[in-house]
């Protein structure tokens, strides 16, 4: 449609009340979209809130230790997307698990060392493997030279 059939049309189409109410309906739900989701883009980080131990259901209590089979992200997945929407950083302390809440802090310990992780991504998605560390993680604990090793995970 040509620019200068807008100004016969538009007339005609704001004295049909229809238009006019379907036009303000979508304008104002457009608006509480907006304001529901909060207004401007987050961060990702703000995303994936810390869960305590006592609030995950089903998961392990603080007193619980659990081993899991654990191995490592691999530094060339640097930048993807993890299940939080954040970018995978190797240097961060973050772990997948395939059920526990994103947000969940996990103590993982390895060899005499333990290292302090928050859940933001799903998988590990290899038979056999429970747990997915980042790298600093994993090398905070030993865990690189083996690949996969059982690890005491505890939920704090």
């Amino acid at each position: 449609m040509s620019a200068c059939y807008i100004p016969l049309i538009l007339p005609r189409l704001l004295l049909n009340k229809v238009f006019v109410a379907a036009f303000l309906g979508l304008l104002v739900a457009m608006l509480a979209l907006f304001l529901l989701r909060g207004g401007t883009e987050r961060e990702a980080v703000a995303d994936v809130a810390p869960v305590r131990g006592s609030d995950v259901l089903g998961a392990p209590v603080a007193s619980d230790v659990r081993t899991m089979v654990a191995s490592y992200y691999a530094s060339v997945l640097a930048g993807n997307p993890t299940a939080s929407r954040q970018p995978y950083k190797p240097g961060r302390y973050t772990a997948a698990h395939k059920s526990l809440p994103l947000g969940t802090e996990l103590r993982v310990a390895y060899g005499g060392e333990a290292v302090e992780v928050v859940v933001n991504d799903r998988g590990p998605f290899v038979k056999g493997r429970d747990i997915d560390l980042s790298l600093a993680a994993a090398e905070e604990i030993g865990l690189t030279a083996p690949g996969t090793a059982p690890v005491r995970v505890t939920v704090f």
